[in-house]
This record gives C-alpha cells, sequence and structure tokens, in this order.
C-alpha cells in the first residue's frame, strides 16, 4: 500500500525551524516590545526541538518500530555529532565556566552536563535524541506504542511540572517533594528523559497509523491551538511559575498539529538540500553569533549578549552564508558526516 504522506515538505520546514532556533537563541524583539519578545522566544518557535523528534521518530520506524540495524546506526551517528560539535565548542564551554562559575564542584556537574543535560547551548538536542531513542526503543521491547506513548506523557507531564509549571508544583505538598526529589539530580527537565519520548513515540505512531485529515480542518485546530498556547506563555509570565518554556502543555499538540499539517503539503521537487542547510545553520549558528559579538563589542566574548533584530539579522545572514560556503565541499565526506 502506498504510503498517504509525502515527507519531502518536511525537509522545507526542518530550513524554517532552524531559523527559529535562532529566534530563541537571539531575541530579535528583545529592544522591540517585551510581549512581543516574550512570545517570540517562549510561543511557537519553542516547537523547533519538538518537530525534529517528531520527525526523528517518523522517519527512522516502520510499522511503529525502529529495526535494530537502523537505530545502531543512527545512535553511532548521534554520538559522532555529539563528541564532534562538543569539541568544537569546548572553547565556549570553558569561557561559560569560567564566567559563570557552579557553586557545585566540576567532578559533578561537568559529568552531569555532558552524560545528561546536554554538553552545550544547543547541543543537548543530539544527546537527547540518544536518550529518548534508547528509551524508547527499549520500552518497546515489552510494551506497545500506544502503551509507550502513555508512559512517555507521563513523563512529560513530569517534565512540564518541573519546567513551566515548577513555581506551581513547589506550592503543592507532595509535588513539591518531587520537584525537590527530581532536582537533587538534575537542573532541567528538558532532556532525554522527559521531554524526547513523548514526541519521537508520537512520530512513531503516525507512521504505524497514517491518517489524511482535511487541511482545513487542521488549519482550523492550528489557529485555535496557537492561540491558546500564546494566552498559556503570557499567563504563565504573569504567574511567575516558569523555570523555563521548553516544556509547556500546549506546545505538545502544536507540535504536532505542525507536524501533521507538514506532512499533507505536497512538493514536487527534491528537497535533500533544505534538510542538509539546516542542519549546517543549527551546528554553526552559535560560533557566527560570537564572531558578531566579537566584532561588535571589539574583542568581547564573556558571554553572549543581546543585541536585538540588528544583530540577530546580522548573525542570520552571515550565517547563511557561510553555510553556503562550507556547502560547496559536501563531496568531501568529513563535511557531509559532520555539517549536514
Amino acid at each position: 500500500m502506498n504510503h498517504p504522506h509525502d515527507t519531502r515538505f518536511l525537509n522545507i520546514m526542518k530550513l524554517l525551524m532552524a531559523f527559529f532556533v535562532m529566534v530563541v537563541h537571539f531575541s530579535p524583539f528583545k529592544t522591540i516590545h517585551p510581549i512581543l519578545h516574550h512570545v517570540s522566544i517562549h510561543g511557537f518557535p519553542r516547537i523547533v526541538v519538538p518537530f525534529f523528534f517528531l520527525c526523528s521518530g517518523y522517519l527512522l520506524s516502520s510499522h511503529g518500530v525502529i529495526s535494530p540495524d537502523r537505530l545502531r546506526k543512527t545512535l553511532k551517528k548521534l554520538v559522532s555529532l555529539y563528541l564532534f560539535w562538543t569539541l568544537l565548542h569546548l572553547p565556549l564551554i570553558i569561557l561559560e565556566l569560567t564566567h559563570f562559575p557552579n557553586a557545585e564542584p566540576l567532578w559533578i556537574s561537568l559529568p552531569r552536563s555532558f552524560f545528561f543535560e546536554g554538553s552545550f547551548l544547543h547541543l543537548w538536542y543530539l544527546l537527547a535524541s540518544i536518550i529518548g531513542l534508547v528509551i524508547v526503543t527499549s520500552l518497546l521491547k515489552v510494551f506497545s506504542i500506544t502503551q509507550v506513548l502513555f508512559l512517555s506523557l507521563i513523563l512529560y507531564i513530569i517534565g512540564v511540572l518541573g519546567d513551566s509549571y515548577y513555581g506551581f508544583s513547589i506550592g503543592l505538598r507532595g509535588l513539591s517533594d518531587l520537584m525537590t526529589l527530581l532536582f537533587q539530580f538534575i537542573r532541567t527537565t528538558r532532556n532525554g528523559l522527559f521531554f524526547a519520548p513523548i514526541y519521537l513515540s508520537l512520530g512513531m505512531f503516525i507512521k504505524k497509523n497514517p491518517k489524511v485529515f482535511s487541511m482545513w480542518t487542521l488549519s482550523l485546530i492550528f489557529i485555535i491551538i496557537l492561540g491558546l498556547n500564546t494566552a498559556e506563555v503570557l499567563w504563565l509570565k504573569g504567574m511567575v511559575w516558569a523555570k523555563d518554556y521548553n516544556l509547556t502543555f500546549t506546545s505538545l499538540p502544536l507540535s504536532l498539529i505542525t507536524f501533521l499539517i507538514s506532512l499533507q503539503i505536497k512538493v514536487n521537487f527534491d528537497t535533500t538540500r533544505f534538510k542538509e542547510i539546516a542542519a549546517t545553520l543549527f551546528y554553526i549558528h552559535i560560533w557566527v553569533y560570537v564572531l558578531v559579538q566579537f566584532v561588535l563589542t571589539g574583542g568581547d566574548t564573556t558571554y553572549f549578549k543581546n543585541y536585538g533584530m540588528d544583530g540577530f539579522l546580522i548573525t542570520v545572514v552571515l550565517t547563511t552564508v557561510i553555510t553556503l560556503f562550507i556547502h560547496k565541499f559536501k563531496h568531501i565526506p568529513f563535511i557531509r558526516n559532520y555539517f549536514m
């Protein structure tokens, strides 16, 4: 049976999401309007990583499972990327440690960061993908995909309570005890345990149970959920509950509906290059911003500063130019393996 979904548009969406990553990291609207700034970095653009996880679960699986060979090759690739880009960002990691010294001993904080939370600002996504894939595929050896979805949802809810609803959680006796215990071992629920499994398993579930929906219906649902998501992040801001906004209740359905819409948009040309450009943009954008800051400040690289829309646009243009230059050498195996 022919699969009803065309995955080529997903690559175009990945490129769009790569630019949203830069919106979240570089806050272009910070100097323009506080509400616009808050929504732009905590609202819709936060579906970036969930969207990537959904794509991974969907594209890696077949009939609701990931084959052992496919899993082994994927994990090997992710580990290789994580190690390579950690090494490339090592100077920035050292700068961050010296500029913001941690109260904890390094022998505790560094292993936890490297093996569980992510070695640097954006590289946590690679580590979370590794951990999430191991968890989901291990659970699938015992449970059905529907049961794994349910278990993953429980983990996600705990993650939400420890992230955007943290202030609410510590005000309730039972939840407060759970959060206190949890944060003795971790600093964030934005990781491969609480964040990644629900999206990876959702992607696999959609692959196993493909449905075609009315685009009008999907669009209407998208508008409603987008409105609810905007309202939620603004309400959370007013409540002052959030440790961060990586996990919210509305970002889950918003990510899902965006993914379903993307699956149903058909294009009739090869979109592989979009995916490759997106990957390079993602990997190099932090280093480019450091370069921009170095120039704008006359040599200051102590920590990331915000330059509003000007700094954002300079970084986006420069990152794109450097990315396109790197892609002129895509025939070199090293470039293809680590930059795309």
